[in-house]
């Protein structure tokens, strides 16, 4: 039941199903296109969204997350599957001196 946001701006290029579950494809600048599932309430194709915007709900479905529900988000520029955490620019860090209290 949690919100699945877009991580970049972008335009909704499939909401539908595969293998009777709900997909969402967004389309970013440069090509890359982000992909997740399961996904329920998800916007429409055409849709643009922002970073950060609603993409829809995960689904609370059984697999192998079994007890819980995971989201599976993929990214793909061309036909080449890269790894989505590798896009991700990470938070400011704040380096501490070692007797920090």
């Amino acid at each position: 039941g949690s919100t699945i946001r877009a991580p970049s701006s972008g335009v909704v290029t499939f909401s539908g199903s595969v293998a009777g579950r709900g997909v969402l494809v967004v389309t970013h600048r440069l090509g890359l296109r982000s992909s997740f599932e399961p996904i329920v309430d998800a916007v429409p194709v055409g849709t643009s969204v922002v970073a950060r915007g609603r993409l829809g709900v995960l689904a609370n479905t059984a697999g192998h997350c079994d007890p819980t529900s995971c989201l599976h988000w993929g990214v793909r520029l061309g036909e080449e599957y890269l790894d989505p955490m590798s896009l991700i620019v990470p938070a400011h860090a704040v380096l501490l001196p070692w007797d920090w209290p």
